[in-house]
Order: structure tokens, then sequence, then C-alpha cells
């Protein structure tokens, strides 16, 4: 699978609507955000990055997960929910990100593309963004 083709399949299922992808949004020619609806009427942004390396195209699924707070820490009880969380799923690692010039905890989902299948690659969207939307819903807040 290549980026065009991931890009496409998404395409594809933002159309049917079946699995839940609603809208696809090309940003430039290496970053893509999905729109997933979760759970009925609750949706869910999602970020595709392309890179490319020596084994081939790499893309990275990035579910934002909640705001970090400005000038402190996300809470004990906050950050033990989340890890909890992601190691009951095993949805990917977390890492922090910068979007609109805010930090986010989110969680980061490698998908080398040559080595997965278009379902594969489907079912990791959807569980990071599953996984992200959760983890946001419960700390009380809203819809990425």
């Amino acid at each position: 699978m290549t980026f065009g083709e991931l890009q496409n399949l998404l395409e594809d299922e933002a159309r049917r609507g079946a699995t839940g992808i609603r809208i696809l949004e090309g940003l430039g020619t290496t970053l893509l955000r999905v729109t997933v609806e979760t759970v009925p009427g609750r949706l869910h942004g999602v970020w595709i990055a392309w890179e490319g390396d020596g084994d081939g195209e790499l893309a990275r699924v990035v579910a934002p997960a909640a705001p970090l707070p400005k000038d402190r820490p996300l809470a004990a009880e906050a950050s033990h929910a989340l890890l909890q969380r992601n190691a009951t799923l095993n949805a990917g690692a977390l890492a922090i990100v910068s979007i609109d010039g805010r930090d986010y905890v989110a969680l980061v989902v490698p998908l080398r593309l040559a080595e997965i299948d278009p379902a594969a690659a489907l079912l990791a969207l959807v569980r990071a963004a599953n996984a992200a939307d959760a983890f946001e819903e419960a700390l009380g807040g809203d819809e990425l």
C-alpha cells in the first residue's frame, strides 16, 4: 500500500460511511485530517502524516487525546487514566503534539505502508480515534 492508495481508501470509506470515517481533508501532499465518528453523533479528528524513509513509506496516525494544561503538568489521575486506557487497548505510543499552537497528549501509531493491508490500516485508524476520544470524553473534553 502507498500513501496515495491509503488516501483513496479513506476517500472511498468516507463516501460509504460504513466504518465511521466521515470526512477526509488533504492538507498538502503529506498530511491528511480524517474525521471519525467514534460513537453515534460524536466526532474525533485524527491526522495522518506521510514520512518517507530508506525502508519505504511510513504513515503516522496521530490521534489527539487531551489538551495539556498551560503552565502545569497533566493531572496525575488523568495521566494514569491515559496510560491505563492505552495499555488496555494497545492502540499506539503516547506523544505530545502541537496543533494550532496548543499542546496535546496524543496516541501515535506508525504504519509501515508496504507491510500493512487496507483492513489493518483502517482498524488502526479507527482504534486510535476511539481510544483518544474515549479518554478525552472521560476527562469531560469536547470533540477534537
